[in-house]
């Protein structure tokens, strides 16, 4: 993981926002908010809790965690 993200810097790449939450975590939450009061996810340069966050935003954030289950 070092080597990757030292690679994307070294060819230009300026910004990172890893959210280390599986979809499954973050769809739990958008159901049950109440569970999850203390989870924070990174939104363009801030966190915030994700409870906190629109439908539209949440389902966006969850968008980009999905990749690896097409």
């Amino acid at each position: 993981m070092t080597s990757i993200l030292e690679a994307y810097f070294e060819l230009g790449g300026r910004e990172l926002q890893i959210n280390p939450i599986s979809s499954k975590i973050l769809r739990a939450a958008q159901a049950h908010p109440e569970k999850y009061i203390d989870l924070s996810v990174k939104v363009t340069g801030y966190s915030t809790r994700f409870i906190d966050l629109t439908k539209a935003l949440q389902d966006d954030i969850i968008a980009r965690t999905v990749f690896n289950e097409l």
